[in-house]
């Protein structure tokens, strides 16, 4: 199995190839497993007019965090397609709120939004 965890220095993932059994020691939630084309996109919205993409290396590929210099990891934009835009949009206004975070996996010609989250990655950074 394949277990994603909280990012600790440069690692996000490890891979237990003899491991497959349903954990019952706590609360977990499980999911389908989505092969992306690599990356994860991270999105942040300012009210329902405005998207901002920004991609990042999935963790899945390797388990490995790429960062720069000063520790954070690394991001470059990308462009949302017209039904991304729209999602964003439908995020905004079904919160209520100015400001919203969510991820988008693509996927087998698709985009899944997997998980509506607030600005932890921007609250230190020059460019928001």
């Amino acid at each position: 199995s394949k277990r994603l965890f909280r990012k600790v220095g440069d690692c996000s993932s490890a891979f237990y190839p003899d491991v497959s059994e349903i954990r019952r020691d706590g609360a977990y939630i499980y999911e389908e497993f989505l092969p992306t084309e690599g990356a994860d996109l991270k999105v942040y919205t300012v009210g329902p007019k405005y998207a901002y993409a920004e991609a990042r290396k999935s963790p899945t590929l390797d388990g490995r965090v790429v960062r720069d210099p000063s520790g954070k990891e690394v991001r470059f934009p990308v462009l949302l397609t017209a039904h991304e835009k729209d999602v964003a949009r439908r995020i905004s206004l079904a919160f209520g709120q100015m400001v919203n975070g969510f991820d988008i996996l693509r996927a087998h010609g698709a985009s899944y939004v997997c998980d509506v989250n607030g600005w932890s990655f921007v609250k230190d950074s020059h460019k928001f």
